[in-house]
């Protein structure tokens, strides 16, 4: 599994009426003030709100990543990201989920400046100069689930296994292998349009990760 305001104007009129008089003048001749609207401009957003959203890539021989990208609550500016690895029963995916695997945990991308790279946004075009908000991601322990119409849990030398069934009655079975560790690393986002490009950091150079499309 691969591992990405609201205005707020504030107005009022202050009217001061001088003593003896109504209307619009006084008896000592003071006319009523009336005080401008404040506005207070509101809040830069934060800078990966961009990427909110659902995002999937192409269809991969019946197999799909769903990304679902949200900021988190906590007023940081990170986004909290989780992950649907989907087989469908066709391989265009155009037929019924057979089976989903899921972490327990979301992974958690922290703002990390921005920059310039070069990068090859398909395999066949040549590397362009791009401007990516780099993240760091983490994800901390978590175990996996399977789920699905397709998906039974049987035991197996005493140790739990998720066992696939496919169309033709054949199965498949994957371990359960329990608590995984925390894993992190750096990366970015891209944005072009509709299109959300994700890279990671390999070797000191940032690569191209995976190609979503949003939903």
């Amino acid at each position: 599994m691969k591992k990405v305001l609201a205005l707020l104007i504030v107005s009022g009129t202050v009217v001061l009426t001088g003593c003896g008089g109504g209307g619009n003048s006084s008896a000592n001749g003071n006319a009523d003030v009336a005080v401008p609207p404040v506005v207070v401009a509101p809040p830069p957003p934060p800078a990966l709100a961009a990427y909110v959203g659902t995002w999937t890539p192409a269809c991969n021989d019946s197999f799909r990543q769903r990304l679902v990208v949200a900021l988190k609550n906590d007023g940081s500016g990170a986004l909290e990201i989780s992950t649907y690895d989907e087989t469908f029963s066709t391989a265009d995916c155009s037929g019924p989920v057979q089976f989903t695997e899921t972490t327990s945990e979301k992974i958690t991308a922290t703002p990390d400046g921005a920059g310039n790279i070069q990068l090859k946004l398909t395999a066949d075009s040549p590397a362009t100069d791009i401007r990516i908000d780099k993240v760091v991601s983490s994800l901390p322990a978590h175990s996996i689930q399977i789920t699905g119409p397709a998906v039974t849990t049987v035991m197996v030398d005493g140790k739990p296994r998720w066992r696939i069934t496919d169309g033709s009655g054949d199965t498949t079975d994957i371990p359960d292998t329990g608590i995984q560790q925390a894993v992190s690393g750096n990366g970015g986002f891209y944005l072009r349009g509709n299109e959300l490009f994700t890279v990671m950091q390999k070797d000191g150079a940032y690569v191209l990760d995976m190609h979503y499309v949003k939903q």
